[in-house]
């Protein structure tokens, strides 16, 4: 279940990020790396996605100028890194 919530949470971000469509790409980007550390892929592509979906996505928000959201998604991003310390770093 978490692989296929990962496909659908990448196509989501990516649609979003294509069709400019602010919760798609807030949803899709900020919840791919968590399903990421679910499925235990590996420490470093973990942190790669968590960094990767970090930068997509602050640029994106900060380009169309949305302050809250951009605070909002940085938050969770915050969260998923503190998932991936849990996990990895012991």
């Amino acid at each position: 279940m978490d692989a296929f919530l990962l496909v659908i949470f990448i196509i989501v971000g990516l649609a979003g990020l294509i069709f400019q469509v602010d919760a798609g790409a807030f949803v899709g980007l900020s919840l791919a790396p968590w399903q990421i550390i679910k499925l235990d892929i590996g420490k470093k592509i973990s942190l790669y996605a968590i960094i990767l979906s970090t930068l997509i996505g602050g640029i994106y928000f900060i380009a169309i100028s949305r302050w809250l959201l951009f605070l909002l998604f940085l938050l969770i991003e915050v969260y998923n890194y503190w998932g991936y310390r849990k996990r990895y770093q012991k």
